[in-house]
């Protein structure tokens, strides 16, 4: 077989992608997928080939604009992934009304890797009431790290408008805080905005909560280690810095990466262990917790 014959493995591949673009090409036509297409989408992207990753991007080029929530984050509009307004089209299940794209939003929607993010929302909202409930009318100060859109607080707070929770709340994007500012000004009393960077950020006080969800799994190894070190000094006695972090199980990780651009640092629950013992944490204040489909992890060390 010479340099120019292709194997019939090749042979095969190419007719299945040939297939493909023409499947791809009716979706458009039809303006996205349906439920029983989801199955046959996942599986193509996650057996893709990298050296047709290009071409597949190409093909999906009607739909990777800002006009879509995949295509948003594919185009990165803020210049970065995972911004508070993406995270946020996530929290409120946003659908484009638009008839181009309302189905592509409806399949993102589905992913378990959103799915997963609106349970860490709701996941938030009861460790807040847990410290409610157990603090009684003692001030609580939480510090969150990553604030974004703040719709957890907001949504605890709509909930619970008397709480004692007070909370400081860190970010580095100026449009997140005044989106979080203009969104929580019924509850400005409660709520303190910094706009800074988490790595140089000095606190000026102790915390009985530090919680972040979705800002850790975009840092290397050092510097996770590095941040919690760096504030679990932070906590009060009896407190507790809760990180999250996405698993290395993530089923979504692929159609992530391919069609939304969006890379992060996957761990495992030993990673996240390792890190802080690595921060000089006792393993014995280390453990585990995860939301219901188990794809966001949370490192949750005790003061």
């Amino acid at each position: 077989m010479n340099a120019y014959t292709l194997s019939a493995t090749d042979n095969k591949l190419m007719e299945e992608t040939k297939r493909f673009e023409a499947y791809i090409q009716a979706l458009h036509q039809k303006h996205g997928p349906d439920d029983d297409d989801y199955e046959r989408i996942l599986y193509f992207v996650d057996q893709i080939q990298p050296a047709f990753i290009p071409r597949f991007r190409e093909l999906m080029k009607p739909i990777l604009t800002p006009d879509t929530i995949i295509g948003f984050s594919f185009t990165k509009p803020f210049g970065y992934n995972g911004d508070f307004f993406i995270i946020e089209k996530i929290y409120q299940h946003y659908i484009n009304p638009n008839e181009k794209y309302r189905k592509w939003d409806s399949f993102f929607h589905r992913l378990p890797a959103a799915i997963a993010v609106v349970n860490r929302k709701q996941m938030a909202i009861d460790i807040f009431r847990k410290y409610q409930k157990n603090a009684g009318e003692k001030e609580v100060k939480v510090l969150i790290l990553g604030s974004g859109p703040v719709t957890e607080v907001f949504e605890y707070l709509q909930e619970n408008p008397g709480s004692t929770l007070k909370f400081d709340l860190l970010d580095l994007d100026e449009r997140a805080i005044q989106y979080a500012k203009n969104k929580t000004s019924q509850f400005a009393d409660k709520l303190t905005f910094y706009n800074k960077n988490v790595i140089r950020y000095t606190p000026g006080e102790s915390y009985d909560l530090i919680w972040s969800a979705g800002l850790f799994d975009y840092f290397k190894a050092k510097h996770f280690v590095f941040l919690v070190k760096k504030y679990v000094e932070y906590l009060n006695d009896g407190g507790e810095l809760i990180i999250g972090n996405f698993s290395i199980d993530n089923p979504s990780r692929k159609i992530m990466e391919i069609l939304g651009d969006w890379f992060l640092y996957h761990r495992s629950e030993e990673d996240l262990i390792t890190y802080a013992v690595q921060a000089g944490v006792p393993e014995s204040k280390v453990s585990i917790m995860k939301e219901p489909l188990g794809i966001n992890l949370f490192l949750r060390i005790e003061k």
